[in-house]
C-alpha cells in the first residue's frame, strides 16, 4: 500500500517553507497536491526513486515552489500566457507551478508513454482543466504549433544545461522566461550558458544565489534551425557547434572577395 500524503502534511510543509501565500492563490492546492504526491509514491521508480513522504514533499513540491518564490523575488516581468514543462516526467516542477496559477494554461510535455499516462491520470483526478499533457519529443514539438507561443518554460534535470536550453527557448514568445533547475553551476558553466542563450535569442537573467536555476528572457525570435534533432544536440552541444561555425565564418572573412 502506498504511503498516504494528506492535505495537512502539504499545508504544514508549505507553511514551514514560508510559502503559505500559495494557498491563497488556489484554495484547492493542498488537496490537489496530496493526490499527486500520494500517487507518485506508488508510481514506477523511473518516475521517482523517492518513497519517503517527507522527502517527496521537499524534493517534488517545496523545491519547485521555492524556486518560483525566487523568481517572484527577482521581480521578473513574466508575461501572461501559457506555461510548458519540458520533460515533465513525474510532474515536477510544472504541475505544482501550474496549480499555483490556475488561470494560466499549462502543458506537461514528455516523450515517454508511461510518464504521459501517469500525468493524464493525475490531472483528471485533481480536476485541473487548465493543464494538458502532451506525449511528444521536445525537439519535435518545438517545431509545431507550440513554437514561440509560451510565456514561461520550465524544466528540471531533463537534460544537460546546453541541451535543456536548446529545447526550451524555442517555445517562448518574445519576452517569455525560461527557468531550468540544473543544480549549481560554476562561473565557467555560466559563461557557456550565456553564449548558448545568445545563439537562441535569449539573455541570462540572474537571480539571487545559489546558481542552481538558469533563468533567461527571450529577446528575439529563435532561428528556425533550433532545436536540432536530438542526436545532434546530444553529440555536439550548441556552444561547441557554434564555435565551429564562428571559426569557419572568420576564415571566410579573411579570403579575398572574388570580383
Amino acid at each position: 500500500m502506498p504511503h498516504l500524503i494528506d492535505e495537512q502534511q502539504i499545508r504544514d510543509a508549505i507553511d514551514a517553507a514560508g510559502l503559505s501565500y500559495v494557498q491563497d492563490l488556489n484554495p484547492r492546492v493542498g488537496s490537489q497536491l496530496s493526490i499527486w504526491l500520494t500517487r507518485l509514491l506508488s508510481a514506477p521508480r523511473n518516475l521517482t526513486a523517492i518513497r519517503e513522504p517527507n522527502e517527496a514533499i521537499q524534493k517534488h513540491l517545496i523545491e519547485p515552489l521555492a524556486g518560483r518564490h525566487r523568481l517572484i523575488g527577482a521581480d521578473l516581468p513574466v508575461p501572461h500566457g501559457p506555461m510548458i514543462d519540458i520533460g515533465s516526467g513525474n510532474g515536477a516542477p510544472g504541475l505544482p507551478l501550474a496549480l499555483c496559477e490556475p488561470e494560466r494554461q499549462a502543458t506537461l510535455l514528455d516523450s515517454r508513454a508511461g510518464a504521459a499516462a501517469f500525468l493524464r491520470e493525475v490531472v483528471a483526478e485533481i480536476g485541473a482543466s487548465q493543464i494538458s499533457v502532451l506525449q511528444e519529443r521536445a525537439e519535435i514539438a518545438a517545431h509545431e504549433e507550440l513554437r514561440e507561443q509560451c510565456a514561461l518554460a520550465v524544466s528540471r534535470a531533463a537534460a544537460t544545461p546546453a541541451a535543456a536550453l536548446e529545447l526550451m527557448v524555442p517555445y517562448l514568445q518574445i519576452g517569455g522566461v525560461a527557468a531550468a533547475w540544473t543544480g549549481e553551476l560554476s562561473e565557467t558553466d555560466t559563461a557557456s550558458v550565456t553564449s548558448i542563450l545568445e545563439i537562441l535569442g535569449a539573455e541570462l537573467t540572474p537571480i539571487d544565489p545559489p546558481r542552481d536555476i538558469i533563468v533567461a528572457t527571450k529577446i528575439r525570435a529563435t532561428d528556425s534551425r533550433y532545436p536540432r534533432p536530438w542526436s545532434q544536440i546530444r553529440r555536439r552541444p550548441l556552444s561547441e557547434s557554434q564555435a565551429r561555425v564562428r571559426h569557419s565564418t572568420d576564415k571566410r572573412a579573411d579570403c579575398p572577395v572574388p570580383w
